[in-house]
C-alpha cells in the first residue's frame, strides 16, 4: 500500500551546506522539498519540510522506517537537531505560495 509521508526538520548551528546534504539524503528515502502533483503543477514545500508517497505494509512500518532513516542520516552526517515524522493512508493536502 502507498503511504503519504511528512517530514519536518530543524537542524542545530547548521550550516546552508547542512541543510542541502540533508535534503540530498533525505531524497535517497524517496522524501523531496518539491512536490509534483498528478493533476497539477509542481509545489515547494517550506525549507524545512519534505514529503513524498512510499510502500510499506502497514503506516507504523513506514513510519518506524523513515523515522530510522531520519536518525541514521542526522547520525552519519553530525547533524543535530529535531525531526517531525508524519505517515498516512488516507490524505489529502493543499499548499498555497503568497
Amino acid at each position: 500500500m502507498s503511504y503519504l509521508v511528512v517530514c519536518i526538520f530543524e537542524l542545530r548551528n547548521a550550516s546552508r551546506e547542512d541543510y542541502l546534504y540533508a535534503h540530498m539524503d533525505l531524497g535517497t528515502l524517496g522524501l523531496r522539498q518539491t512536490v509534483k502533483s498528478e493533476n497539477g503543477p509542481g509545489f515547494k514545500l517550506p525549507a524545512n519540510a519534505v514529503m513524498g508517497t512510499l510502500e510499506g505494509r502497514s503506516v507504523e512500518d513506514v513510519r518506524t522506517l523513515v523515522g530510522r532513516g531520519v536518525q541514521d542520516i542526522f547520525k552519519a552526517r553530525g547533524l543535530r537537531g529535531t525531526f517531525f515524522v508524519v505517515a498516512s493512508a488516507d490524505w489529502a493536502c493543499a499548499g498555497e505560495t503568497t
